[in-house]
């Protein structure tokens, strides 16, 4: 069965995507997010040579590491208003950088605007259709899709469609919610596939206490009662380790003091060693990774170095063959282990 993790197209993640073994990338559908780049030109211009080469160079990453397989690309984070050179819209600019390697899918949601539809369907490929609750609580909703079909020259049976819950805290509510929401979305069965996805890993960590906790994956609950009571098939879909609002805008890395912990996927859970701030005057810093490291290939959760690229590194962090990292360099760890842990759950499903 296809797994569908929701990234955001950030270095941790791309590191991620771009480290796991050929099998697991022909298992793995992922619909990534572009992160939404500053636009700022000059008085008077149209274009923002910063800006441009943010786009080229998230192409230019998504085409090493996802060559010759399938991906969905979400630009709702950029600026619509937002021009490459020569007047062209950021998705040209990234889809010529994929230079045809990669079979990538642009994203249309209920908000897309008009103008990167139509940008959109200047491409010969079918776009993905994201869909939240509210969208689909909207009576508008199927003349919504339908424009966005037709404007694309595309049918639900050329589409993948998602449903996207977001953030999700309880089992029973979002159960109900992801079937009220399947139940409504047009042309259920027709479409290429359905996705069910979601998140529940926590905004931030203040509530749990320096040390190791198991974390319950809601999400997963949710889509096993939901893939149960539907008669068409879902695929399972999630936002990895990651919390799925940003919460990182706006705010001063300068003043920040996160804290060096890891999530490691396990079966239902997350196992999270929580460690002190990485800014705590006279702590150990990032040296916390290695401990951690220390930690988990002792436990009975640590799946082996051989499990996952992830896993390799947490073995070697353990050995002092690689240093300590930092919190992209764990990020990476978490979601390229997951990734291969989702995986390796959804192949034992009857």
């Amino acid at each position: 069965m296809t797994y569908r993790p929701l990234l955001r197209w950030k270095r941790g993640e791309q590191s991620a995507v771009a480290n796991l073994s050929p099998q697991l990338k022909r298992e793995t559908l992922p619909l990534l997010t572009l992160t939404g780049h500053s636009y700022n030109p000059a008085s008077g211009a149209t274009v923002d040579a910063a800006f441009d080469a943010r786009i080229a160079q998230d192409a230019e990453r998504l085409r090493t590491a996802w060559a010759g397989h399938r991906i969905s690309v979400d630009f709702d984070a950029i600026d619509p208003d937002a021009e490459c050179e020569g007047g062209c819209q950021p998705i040209h600019r990234f889809f010529d950088g994929l230079a045809g390697e990669v079979d990538a899918r642009p994203v249309l949601r209920a908000t897309s605007d008009p103008r990167f539809i139509e940008a959109v369907a200047g491409f010969d490929v079918p776009p993905t259709i994201r869909l939240t609750p509210d969208d689909l609580a909207d009576p508008a909703i199927a003349g919504i899709i339908d424009s966005q079909l037709e404007a694309c020259g595309a049918a639900p049976g050329d589409c993948d469609l998602v449903v996207d819950l977001s953030y999700i805290a309880t089992p029973g509510r979002s159960t109900i919610t992801a079937q009220g929401a399947l139940n409504a979305v047009p042309y259920l069965e027709q479409w290429d596939s359905v996705t069910l996805a979601s998140g529940s890993f926590p905004e931030n960590l203040s509530q749990y206490a320096v040390g190791s906790h198991l974390v319950q994956r809601i999400e997963w609950e949710v889509w096993q009662a939901v893939r149960a009571a539907t008669e068409i098939p879902v695929l399972y879909g999630d936002y990895t380790t990651i919390h799925p609002i940003p919460v990182e805008e706006g705010l001063d890395p300068r003043t920040m003091n996160p804290s060096a912990s890891v999530r490691y996927t396990y079966e239902g859970n997350w196992l999270l060693l929580r460690g002190e701030g990485t800014r705590n005057r006279g702590g150990p810093g990032f040296m916390q990774f290695q401990t951690h490291a220390d930690s988990l290939v002792r436990r009975p959760e640590y799946r082996g170095e051989a499990f996952s690229y992830g896993d390799e590194r947490i073995a070697r962090i353990h050995r002092r063959e690689d240093r300590a990292g930092n919190l992209e360099t764990w990020v990476t760890i978490g979601v390229n282990h997951h990734i291969a842990e989702i995986v390796g759950q959804l192949a034992i499903l009857p």
